[in-house]
């Protein structure tokens, strides 16, 4: 036995299953706390074209908390300054986002892929910590009815890691969910999003809008990302994608755009990362726990792209899950009482965002199918935007998903 696997044989050990925000902040929280911690991620690195990048108010201030305020700052990132509403093209509303109000809780968007590199570099500091990419769980290691560890393949062969608290953070098509067979209630609203990037227009030089476009049926987003590119999303009806990949389908995103921007994504076409489709499943699980296994993250309740709250509400599931594991696995407390009150203290708020997120796409899916009742509102919006009056219940709407519903506190 060698020095590291002594170390590692004190207290009660966990392997984590996904290397995004929620695993790799869970794993430097636990770590902080000489746990034995192994994170496993399937990439080799991070370096994906798409991932989740805004940062809200709740998600800034969980990892203010976990003393990152000045290395966070040093990313990659910018923020966002303003909501540009289109409609058929037209500029109908503009609402400015609180930035000086706000200050270090600005909503911003940062490179998750330089994110979670932070992450896991404050976890490798600690010596009961282990990062292993380029790994894919095939399966759960069980003894009985008691998940102790994961089976994996690993670029030198098959392994079998063991552990006294498995926690999945694997994402929306979570192995581990499926693997212990946990039930999953998807949220009967369902739709996929195109994602893509492209250099940024002369238009947007030195601004921070998002924009918000909107024609008919169809809704579209663009805003500048970390990296002074053009970040677009498309919402597309389930099964979309399949249906117009074979056609212009960017000629037809294009349609929802003004005339400007139209021309630029059109003209630079061959400069496009992407696109990437997301199959959208949203919805909770009735159980995150089993037996000597833990679900956070989009394993136990993937969100919708809806204000990027997926990276928000796992980096809040990773201060909770740390505030009760901690003390539990130093000691020998009842894992299964822990787990479950780790998924009680979070799931009122889970909910609540899934409920917000959903009334933002039921009430565009309204508007959207009464064009005969929106196109004489389009005419007097400008109008009511005038008096701010628009601007200012926006705002006062969308406060909740920002800000979180409920506290969340790490726990010294």
């Amino acid at each position: 036995m060698n020095d590291r696997e002594g170390d590692r044989r004190t207290g009660r050990s966990v392997v984590i299953v996904g290397a995004g925000p929620a695993g790799a902040a869970l794993s430097l929280l636990l770590a902080r706390k000489d746990i034995a911690v192994t994170l496993v991620e399937r990439e080799r690195d991070f370096a994906r074209v798409f991932r989740g990048e805004g940062l809200m108010p709740s998600g800034l201030d969980a990892l203010y908390q976990m003393g990152l305020r000045e290395k966070l700052d040093s990313l990659p990132w910018r923020h966002l300054e303003s909501w540009e509403i289109h409609l058929d093209g037209r500029l109908a509303m503009s609402i400015t986002e609180p930035t000086a109000a706000l200050g270090d809780l600005a909503l911003r968007v940062v490179s998750q892929a330089h994110l979670l590199e932070l992450l896991i570099a404050e976890a490798k500091q600690y010596p009961h910590f282990e990062f292993m990419s380029a790994v894919t769980v095939r399966d759960l290691k069980r003894d009985g009815a008691v998940v102790r560890g994961v089976v994996a393949s690993t670029p030198d062969g098959e392994r079998v890691i063991d552990a006294d608290l498995t926690i999945g953070a694997d994402g929306r098509a979570s192995t581990l969910r499926k693997r212990r067979e946990l039930p999953f209630e998807p949220i009967p609203e369902s739709y996929d999003v195109l994602w893509m990037k492209l250099p940024l227009p002369e238009e947007l030089a030195g601004r921070s809008p998002v924009l918000i476009l909107a024609s008919g049926p169809e809704v579209a987003l663009a805003y500048v990302s970390w990296d002074q590119r053009l970040q677009l999303a498309w919402m597309l009806p389930k099964g979309g994608w399949r249906e117009i990949r074979e056609r212009d389908w960017l000629g037809q995103c294009a349609k929802l755009m003004p005339d400007w921007l139209a021309r630029h994504v059109l003209a630079r076409r061959g400069e496009m990362d992407g696109p990437i489709p997301l199959d959208v499943m949203v919805g909770r699980c009735p159980r995150w726990s089993a037996p000597g296994l833990l679900l956070i993250g989009d394993a136990a309740h993937p969100m919708s792209p809806v204000r990027a709250q997926g990276i928000n509400m796992a980096l809040r599931d990773a201060i909770v899950a740390a505030n009760h594991l901690a003390p539990a696995l130093s000691a020998d407390a009842d894992l299964g009482a822990t787990l479950a009150t780790i998924q009680a203290e979070r799931e009122r708020e889970i909910r609540r965002v899934q409920e917000l997120q959903f009334r933002e796409l039921r009430g565009q899916r309204w508007a959207r199918a009464r064009p005969w009742l929106m196109k004489p509102l389009l005419a007097i919006v400008p109008l009511l935007a005038m008096t701010g009056l628009p601007q200012r219940a926006w705002l006062r709407q969308q406060r909740a998903l920002p800000f979180g519903v409920t506290e969340v506190k790490l726990q010294a």
